[in-house]
């Protein structure tokens, strides 16, 4: 008898040793020698002996637990030394002209939470805005979209924020752009402060580190930096480019470059908490104080986000700057005013490079523009240039201006938009 001829099965399956028993196999026949309603009992045994998972594949090696803790201990130590394989495209791009994008989170609870906006847009034709209500979500005063977590240790962001001139100071500080990370939940870790966060405290940006070398991070437990990067301005873009190697040791990096210019290089310290997954991109507004009614006389916050850019290791500063096309001007001012029945457009400029002119385009719903009147450009300077066009013929109802300012290599950029109402 050929042993080769025998179905193959795991040995310890009473079953099978049954049927090895009472069948034999040969040259494609079978021979009972045993009664036949025996053997078609076995049968069936056998049967569900082969898909149930009691009947193991001896070829197969279970772990024991200090097998499985020496395979996480491998994992942790390969994720801080960034030796995962990315998962994040070279560039990610928001210009948010015609739509949001995609997202993996969508923090909002309003049809007013998070909308697009043609009538402030830092390159294009428009940007998205967040307007948070105190009434909106007492329990969760949040309006946010979060990028999916990920597995690169190494990334570059660029973003440009403009807020209004109602956003007016608050002594208790808010979140615009956060860094989170997600708990190992599996290892009984819960949500946490995130580790890195870009927030407003009393009209000045705030830069906020927090890091923890512990398997396990509880609230509270981690260190803490707060770092001061400078005041806001409102009715302007402020642009920032982020350059973040993730490290829960003396191997992190925090780069920070706002409206082009270099203002923190924090080297060599840890950032972030020491989970399997690095943190995470947010941006929107959080106002967490609002859940406690501790803000008083604040109960609205509205800001506008344009051009964001997310790349991994492989980016570098001008591929996610918003000033990766630097403008050919840059504006100090722009107003309109009625002046009877025609609009009075002023505008100044604090330094001209290589700019041609000044396109008016005027617009009755802020997303269809006609070119109303030029002004050419002195086109290079550096001192306070003055410039001024009237409309006579606004649009009965709400006329929208902006400039489209145009260098002389064919370029251009567009202003913030202004309105008024005749």
């Amino acid at each position: 008898m050929n042993p080769s001829f025998y179905p193959s099965a795991n040995k310890s399956c009473k079953s099978t040793r049954i049927i090895r028993k009472f069948i034999l196999i040969k040259f494609g026949q079978v021979k009972l020698i045993a009664k036949p309603e025996f053997v078609i009992k076995s049968l069936l045994l056998f049967i569900i002996c082969l898909v149930l998972v009691s009947c193991k594949d001896p070829g197969v090696k279970e772990l024991d637990q200090n097998s499985l803790n020496a395979t996480k201990k491998n994992d942790v130590s390969a994720r801080n030394a960034g030796s995962f394989a990315e998962d994040l495209k070279p560039i990610i791009r928001y210009n948010f002209d015609t739509e949001i994008g995609s997202w993996y989170e969508n923090s909002t609870c309003c049809p007013w939470s998070l909308s697009l906006n043609s009538l402030v847009a830092r390159a294009g034709s428009g940007s998205i805005k967040f307007d948070l209500r105190r009434e909106d979500n007492i329990q969760n005063p949040r309006t946010e979209l979060g990028r999916e977590p990920n597995n690169n240790q190494e990334s570059w962001y660029g973003f440009s924020l403009f807020f209004p001139a109602s956003f007016i100071k608050d002594p208790i500080e808010e979140s615009i752009v956060q860094w989170n990370s997600r708990p190992d939940l599996k290892e009984g870790e819960s949500w946490r402060s995130a580790p890195l966060f870009l927030g407003i405290l009393n009209d000045r940006f705030v830069l906020e580190v927090r890091s923890d070398s512990n398997r396990i991070t509880k609230q509270g437990y981690f260190s803490f930096n707060r770092l001061d990067l400078g005041p806001v301005e409102k009715e302007t873009w402020h642009d920032w480019v982020f350059h973040i190697k993730w490290a829960y040791d003396n191997t992190g990096v925090i780069e920070v470059w706002k409206n082009g210019q270099l203002i923190l290089s924090r080297l060599n310290q840890p950032n972030s908490y020491n989970d399997a997954m690095f943190p995470y991109f947010k941006v929107g507004i959080y106002k967490w104080d609002w859940a406690t009614k501790a803000t008083v006389g604040i109960d609205r916050r509205t800001m506008f986000v344009d051009e964001i850019s997310i790349g991994n290791h492989t980016a570098d500063f001008k591929q996610v700057s918003p000033q990766a096309t630097p403008l050919p001007v840059t504006l100090a001012s722009f107003t309109a005013a009625k002046l009877g029945l025609v609009s009075q457009l002023k505008w100044s400029t604090a330094q001209e490079v290589n700019a041609e002119r000044f396109v008016i385009q005027r617009s009755s719903n802020a997303k269809n523009w006609q070119n109303v009147g030029e002004k050419m450009a002195i086109g290079a300077s550096s001192n306070l240039i003055n410039y001024a066009f009237t409309d006579q013929k606004p649009v009965k109802g709400t006329s929208y201006y902006r400039l489209k300012i145009v260098d002389k290599d064919q370029t251009f950029a567009y202003s913030s938009i202004k309105s008024l109402k005749f």
